[in-house]
C-alpha cells in the first residue's frame, strides 16, 4: 500500500480525490480486499460501479454514468473514529483488565479499538 493510498483511507480528502484521478480504486471498506471497477449495465446508457473482489463480501457502490465518477464515490469515505475501548462513552463497568460495551453487549478489553467510539463527557476525539 503506497502512502497515498493509507492517507485516502485515514479520510484524507485531497489524498482521495489523487487515487480517483490516478484512477487507483481503494481497496473494500468492508473486509479490506481488492475492488474494482465494472461496468453494470450496457442498456440504454453504460452505467459504472465499484465491486469488493471476495465473493463472500458483497460490498458494492453505487451505480454511476462514468467510471470515474463510481471510482469517486467508492474512494470518498471519512476519516474512521479512533479511540480505545476504556475512553468510549459506551464503555461501562471499565475495569483495569476489562470493560463491558453496552452496544455489543459483551466485554472487551480496554485497550481495544473501538469501532463505534464516542469520547466520553465532550472530549474530543483526536
Amino acid at each position: 500500500m503506497t502512502d497515498l493510498e493509507r492517507r485516502a483511507l485515514l479520510g484524507d480528502t485531497e489524498a482521495q480525490r489523487e487515487c480517483t484521478e490516478k484512477g487507483i480504486v481503494l481497496p473494500c471498506w468492508r473486509c479490506g480486499g481488492q475492488a474494482e471497477a465494472k461496468q453494470v449495465s450496457c442498456v440504454g446508457r453504460p452505467l459504472y460501479a465499484v465491486f469488493c473482489k471476495k465473493h463472500y463480501c458483497g460490498a458494492y457502490g453505487c451505480a454511476h454514468r462514468t467510471e470515474k465518477e463510481a471510482i469517486s464515490y467508492w474512494n470518498t469515505r471519512p476519516a474512521p473514529p479512533i479511540g480505545r475501548c476504556r475512553e468510549c462513552a459506551n464503555a461501562c463497568n471499565p475495569g483495569e483488565n476489562i470493560v463491558t460495551c453496552e452496544i455489543f453487549e459483551r466485554d472487551m478489553m480496554p485497550d481495544d479499538f473501538c469501532s463505534q467510539f464516542e469520547p466520553k463527557g465532550g472530549e474530543e476525539n483526536g
